[in-house]
């Protein structure tokens, strides 16, 4: 069975690579957000691992290049924008204003670049 792989080649090539860094970095912004808004130390650990668990599980089912069940566009756009937005929100009541803030226009920009620039399928 053979795939394709998107190039790394090139400008397409830097948009992708920092498309795979700003999904670090959301899962890292999950789980720093869940970990200061969990309310008690259980809660702190259980969300710090749920919530970039839940959004990697939701990447991987409908967002990823390779998912089995890849949603269509626009819809693959409105999740990803979703989850960033929810890091980015999350961050904000965490009191990490500027990270939110940082996350959500990166990541949501990056996700715009991958469509214009870097067509992953």
């Amino acid at each position: 069975m053979t795939t394709t792989r998107p190039e790394l080649r090139g400008f397409p090539g830097a948009v992708l690579v920092i498309r795979f860094l700003t999904e670090l970095a959301l899962l890292a912004g999950l789980a720093v957000a869940g970990a200061r808004l969990g309310g008690n130390v259980f809660l702190d650990i259980l969300a710090a691992v749920l919530w970039p668990a839940l959004a990697a599980v939701i990447w991987g089912l409908v967002i990823a290049p390779r998912a089995k069940r890849r949603s269509p566009e626009p819809t693959r756009f409105f999740l990803e924008f979703g989850l960033f937005a929810v890091a980015a929100l999350g961050l904000i009541a965490s009191g990490l204003l500027v990270a939110g803030i940082v996350l959500g226009v990166v990541g949501i920009a990056v996700a715009v670049a991958v469509r214009v620039w870097a067509k992953d399928g």
